[in-house]
């Protein structure tokens, strides 16, 4: 035997022991043995069999996530076989080099080595490595965000894999296709490549492929709301893919399923799903996947009441998208961001990563995400009281809902009109938020929306009852939606309910009840460390206070609530906070510092507008000017803040409502009776009265002038003469209106 023979043996006997170490997972000897076979068989001048060597080393160090090694192995590999002059094969690693190229988010290099190996597959006609060319060129297009022409590349590679009846790699193909079919929306033809890819996996005994087509099937279910049929589709991959021991497929079968429980409220059983897929992912070193674990886990603590830890998830999850350039999960992650942001009140940070999310969405085409971008921005919006603007961002995002149909639809459009009728009753728009309820009780009677969004819905019901003056009803829809947000582990919309019913125990003068309810909702918002949440909490308990006349607490806790509300730019709580602690300080006799608060809760309730707001404020601003004796200007704010409520009442339907909601402001309209009297326009005053008795009925106004008339005094030595003549005069004029009703 010759030495370039015994050389070559050698060489060969390297190879085989590579392989079998390849195969019984000793990945370390089987590097050393591939080395140590391409050194030998390039000194044998075999290049063809040096470069099969260096082509196994790379894959070997791909495995063991040594990407840089496995780029320079590949790049060897292909130099290897150009010698050797075998173009397949050197199409092949060149292949080989794209793809780990791509894997290392390195796409302008993966797309040209793309470009080489489809030069070589077009020059040797080879159909079969045209079709692999177009697939991974896809692949770069789509994680570039370039949906619709990864689209075009997947559709080529399934022409060229047809032409090569090529059965499996067409599949792969479709199922490629049925991704971006599902992204953008179009989730019956989705489902139906999906499902035909199925059948040929099923077919060709490819369990792989199965399990990845189950996969796809299952996300398609799941974004159509099909959340049953989804679980068991998930389910069975898991089935499918722990036989073969598919890591991977595992993986995603789980983040599947956790998704599915999520959207079901099971949200112990999602964050368990989603830990098996986040630590498999991690063990087989995918980023891909570790990104898309975390940025659910993120959505999952959020719901669970732990915002600053899913900050931190999804602030991993946007990282490891933006370092491997996969831009449909960054547009995913900024507007989930923009969800915890909003929560923990960084309105301005929220805003800017749900401006990103749009912004990624709009070039993805992405509808889904527009619409969550949409109505998140919405929210700040409105929480920094710009309401036309929430609006419009509400009503556009109605406008990115005309692909939907089904569950998903209906889900869509039943939170956006939830926010538009919040944004009407704050509008004092109270018909519009009747027709909007309305509409989404029809639609959600007898079908599973009512049970995933009857909290939100009783929410707003109680908030629109609160405002027409409606207490019991106000409180049993708040008190439903708390048992119902408990059930379906809904923490922070619990402790809204809760400040639902602390608002409406305070409406009804049940000071203590208020004071407890407002406490206990203002414990469960530090919990979920929502700034909004907290500040509404303390704005409660100093009206509470206000109420009792603890003028000294309830002066600290106004301005606590009014910082909170200042940090997280919440205008909507700024202007009430004002308002509150004007209230405080006048019953303390700060009379100036009063008037000043007054004057800046105007000036935002005006701005924002609230008109009932408005309304209340410059009634209190009254009640400064008849302290200084400034009647005309007291006569002037109380008939603004009449008209205010009169136009608002007009938005009802019925008498029965009219009277409920006006009877609200008897006070009101009393006290500008009595200003008028003393104006000594006392027909005047007598009219506005018959007016509101017509309406509302005589009886609060009778009881509230019979406390003023008894209040004031006629004798004393504090008082001169001249003063009990006024106030004689004064109790008799009080008596003549309260006997003209």
């Amino acid at each position: 035997m010759t030495t370039q023979e015994q050389d070559t043996k050698t060489a060969e006997m390297r190879l085989n022991k590579g392989r079998e170490a390849l195969y019984d997972g000793k990945l370390d000897v089987a590097a050393e043995a591939f080395g140590d076979a391409e050194i030998r068989f390039r000194l044998t001048g075999d290049l063809k069999r040096a470069g099969d060597s260096r082509m196994l080393l790379a894959d070997v160090q791909q495995q063991l996530n040594q990407l840089e090694r496995a780029t320079n192995s590949y790049q060897r590999a292909r130099n290897n076989y150009r010698e050797a002059k075998r173009p397949l094969n050197e199409a092949g690693a060149t292949l080989a080099l794209g793809h780990i190229e791509r894997q290392q988010a390195h796409l302008d290099l993966a797309q040209q080595a793309y470009e080489d190996a489809q030069a070589l597959y077009l020059a040797l006609g080879n159909t079969q490595g045209q079709g692999n060319v177009a697939m991974a060129t896809g692949h770069v297009f789509l994680q570039r965000g370039k949906i619709e022409q990864a689209l075009d590349f997947y559709q080529e590679a399934i022409a060229d894999y047809v032409n090569a009846k090529d059965l499996v790699n067409e599949a792969d193909a479709r199922r490629a296709t049925a991704e971006i079919l599902r992204l953008f929306g179009h989730y019956a033809e989705a489902s139906a490549e999906f499902t035909r890819g199925l059948e040929v996996y099923r077919q060709q005994h490819d369990v792989f492929g199965e399990v990845d087509a189950l996969v796809g099937l299952g996300r398609t279910a799941l974004e159509q709301r099909e959340l049953e049929r989804s679980g068991d589709i998930f389910a069975e991959a898991i089935t499918q893919a722990s036989a073969i021991e598919y890591e991977l497929g595992i993986a995603d079968s789980n983040l599947g399923l956790a998704e599915a429980a999520l959207h079901a409220n099971r949200v112990d059983q999602a964050l368990t799903s989603a830990q098996v897929a986040l630590n498999k992912y991690q063990a087989e070193h995918n980023a891909l996947g570790t990104a898309n674990a975390n940025n659910l886990l993120a959505s999952i603590h959020l719901r669970r009441g732990q915002p600053g830890y899913a900050n931190s998830l999804m602030d991993r999850a946007l990282r490891t998208y933006k370092a491997i350039a996969y831009r449909v999960g960054q547009a995913e992650a900024a507007a989930g961001l923009g969800q915890i942001l909003l929560q923990r009140g960084f309105l301005s940070r929220a805003l800017d990563a749900f401006h990103e999310a749009r912004q990624l969405a709009l070039t993805l085409k992405n509808e889904q995400v527009e619409r969550e971008a949409l109505l998140g921005s919405g929210d700040v919006y409105y929480q920094r009281g710009e309401l036309s603007v929430a609006q419009k961002h509400y009503q556009d995002a109605q406008t990115r809902m005309r692909r939907l149909s089904g569950e998903t639809l209906n889900t869509c459009m039943t939170a956006t009109e939830l926010r538009l009728a919040r944004l009407a009753i704050l509008t004092g728009e109270l018909n519009t938020a009747e027709q909007y309820l309305q509409i989404i009780h029809e639609r959600a009677a007898g079908n599973a929306l009512a049970q995933s969004l009857a909290p939100q819905l009783h929410l707003v019901d109680g908030q629109l009852h609160l405002v027409e003056g409606d207490f019991a009803q106000a409180e049993a829809h708040f008190s439903t939606a708390h048992t119902q947000a408990e059930a379906l582990q809904e923490p922070l919309l619990a402790s809204e309910s809760l400040l639902g019913l602390a608002n409406t125990r305070l409406a009804r003068n049940d000071l203590p009840a208020a004071h407890a309810t407002f406490i206990e909702a203002g414990r469960q918002f530090q919990r979920q460390e929502s700034v909004h949440g907290d500040g509404s909490a303390m704005l409660g308990i100093a009206e509470t206070l206000i109420g009792q006349e603890s003028w000294t607490e309830a002066i600290e806790d106004c301005q606590s609530a009014l910082l909170r509300f200042t940090q997280a730019d919440n205008q909507l709580g700024q202007a009430d906070a004002e308002l509150a602690l004007g209230l405080a300080q006048r019953g303390d006799e700060q009379f100036d510092e009063a008037l000043k608060h007054f004057n800046l809760a105007l000036a935002l309730y005006q701005q924002q507008p609230q008109p009932l707001g408005e309304a209340d404020t410059r009634y209190e601003r009254a009640g400064i000017f008849l302290n200084r004796g400034e009647l005309q200007q007291a006569v002037e704010e109380l008939k603004r803040a009449i008209d205010l409520i009169e136009r608002v009442m007009k938005t009802l339907h019925t008498p029965e409502q009219w009277r409920r909601f006006l009877q609200q402001y008897a006070e009101l309209h009393a006290q500008y009776a009595i200003t008028l009297a003393r104006l000594e326009r006392e027909s005047e005053a007598q009219a506005s009265l018959q007016n509101f008795a017509t309406i509302a009925g005589p009886a609060e106004l009778k009881r509230y002038l019979q406390t003023v008339e008894a209040s004031i005094p006629v004798d004393g030595e504090e008082l001169t003469i001249e003063q009990m003549a006024e106030n004689q005069t004064l109790r008799k004029l009080l008596h003549r209106l309260r006997k003209g009703l």
